[in-house]
């Protein structure tokens, strides 16, 4: 009798957890838009002109005033201005460059020098990994795959051998 309940939990859980993996893989791709989950070197070019383009109240068009970045990508700020810039914790001279490392996933605000407002929002992501991704699947998969065996056995009961040599009885 017990073997029954377990091979329907079993089949249960396998069903549900194949589902699971289904809808927490097709919302992974969604979600990441196909891009590879690999640490990335991105540069912020600081063109001529910037700090005058800045008193002046203009912004830099190259330049946005929010990124999004994932923990362990570094930032490359080239500075072809005249003048010094900063981002953040890092001063980059002109004709020089500097290197911010994100390694905490948090949004920030740096001060930076080349945004009219002298402020530029970043929000550091975590890395999405194989561990975050079977831990998707389970809290998808385990709580749908339990349900679903509670739901076939109101659906389609289990009868004990019990209850079907009585059922046999009544009509004999």
């Amino acid at each position: 009798m017990i073997s029954k309940y377990a091979f329907r939990l079993f089949i249960s859980l396998i069903v549900c957890l194949i589902f699971g993996f289904l809808i927490s893989e097709a919302s992974f791709q969604v979600l990441t838009q196909g891009e590879a989950n690999l640490q990335d070197e991105i540069s912020i070019t600081i063109p001529i002109g910037t700090a005058e383009r800045i008193r002046n109240g203009f912004s830099i068009p190259s330049i946005p005033e929010n990124i999004v970045f994932y923990e362990g990508d570094r930032i490359v700020v080239n500075n072809e201005d005249t003048e010094n810039h900063q981002l953040g914790p890092i001063w980059v001279p002109p004709g020089s460059q500097g290197v911010l490392n994100l390694q905490k996933s948090d949004n920030y605000s740096l001060t930076c020098t080349f945004q009219p407002g002298q402020i530029m929002g970043i929000e550091v992501r975590p890395r999405i990994t194989s561990y975050v991704r079977f831990q998707g699947l389970l809290a998808i998969g385990l709580p749908s795959g339990v349900l679903g065996f509670l739901f076939s056995l109101i659906i389609f009961p289990i009868r004990n051998d019990l209850q079907l040599m009585v059922q046999h009885d009544e009509e004999t």
